[in-house]
C-alpha cells in the first residue's frame, strides 16, 4: 500500500502494476470462495486479500432477512449472484419456495453454484431470463428467454433489483405479492419516486426505505398491500 512518504515515482509505479493486475491477470484467475454479508459464494478471484465482505448489499440483504416469512413463495427479479435468493430461501424455509430470474451469461451459474454452496438448491427455481425491459444488464444477456411481467408466479414477496426496469416491471405486474422490495435505481433513468408512485397506484404503502447510493439515487424501499392479503392469506395458509 502506498504512504505519503513514499517518493513519487514509487507510487505510481505501484499505481500501474495494480492497473496492470486487475486488466491483464486478475479476469483470468479462478473463483474462490467468499463470505457475501452471511452467504458463501464463489465470486472472489484467487489472488485477491479480501474474501469477507459483511456489507455486501446491505441494504437489500436486510429488506429481504425483516420480510420474507416462514413458507413463504418469493419471486427474486435480477438474481445476481444468488445471495439475496439463498437468504430469502433460509428465510422461507423447508416449505417456501424461491423462484429466481437473472438474464446474464457471466452470473446466472453463480447462482445455481452459490445454491448449492449453501444447501438450498432444492428450495430456488433459477431460471436464466429478462423480465420486463432490459435498461442495463450487467452482462451479456444473450439467448436468454423473455419473460412478460404478467406472466410472474404468485408469491408472497417481490423482490426487485433490475437496474433501472423496476417501475416498467411493477406496471406490468399481474400478481399482487403481500410485500414487494424494490431496489430503485434514479441513474439509470427511472427515479425513486417514479418507482414510489407506482407502488401506490397498485396499492402499495412504502413502510420502510433504506438508502443504498443516495447520490445516484438508490435506495431499497419495502412496501406493502394496504390490505395485507397476500397469497398465502388467499390460499389460508
Amino acid at each position: 500500500m502506498a504512504t505519503e512518504s513514499e517518493p513519487v515515482a514509487l507510487r505510481r509505479g505501484k499505481s500501474a502494476l495494480r492497473r496492470a493486475y486487475n486488466r491483464l491477470l486478475r479476469p483470468h484467475l479462478p473463483y474462490k470462495i467468499g463470505v457475501f454479508n452471511g452467504v458463501p459464494a464463489r465470486r472472489v478471484r484467487l489472488l485477491d486479500r479480501t474474501d469477507e465482505f459483511p456489507e455486501y448489499e446491505a441494504a437489500l440483504v436486510d429488506a429481504v432477512r425483516t420480510t420474507v416469512e416462514p413458507d413463504d413463495a418469493v419471486v427474486v427479479i435480477g438474481g445476481g449472484y444468488g445471495v439475496s435468493s439463498v437468504i430469502a430461501a433460509r428465510r422461507a424455509g423447508p416449505n417456501g419456495r424461491v423462484f429466481t430470474y437473472e438474464p446474464t451469461h457471466e452470473r446466472f451459474p453463480f447462482i445455481e453454484e452459490t445454491a448449492a454452496l449453501n444447501r438450498v438448491a432444492d428450495r430456488i427455481d433459477a431460471r436464466r431470463a429478462l423480465v420486463g425491459p432490459g435498461v442495463k444488464l450487467d452482462g451479456d444477456g444473450g439467448g436468454a428467454d423473455r419473460i412478460d411481467p404478467a406472466a410472474l408466479p404468485d408469491c408472497d414477496v417481490l423482490e426487485l433489483d433490475c437496474e433501472g426496469a423496476e417501475a416498467d416491471v411493477l406496471r406490468g405486474l399481474s400478481i399482487r405479492p403481500r410485500a414487494i422490495i424494490v431496489e430503485t435505481h434514479g441513474c439509470f433513468g427511472t427515479p425513486s419516486d417514479e418507482t414510489r408512485n407506482v407502488l401506490d397506484s397498485l396499492g402499495y404503502d412504502v413502510v420502510d426505505e433504506r438508502p443504498d447510493e443516495p447520490d445516484r439515487d438508490i435506495h431499497v424501499l419495502v412496501a406493502r398491500r394496504r390490505n395485507d392479503r397476500g397469497l398465502r392469506s388467499l390460499l389460508g395458509r
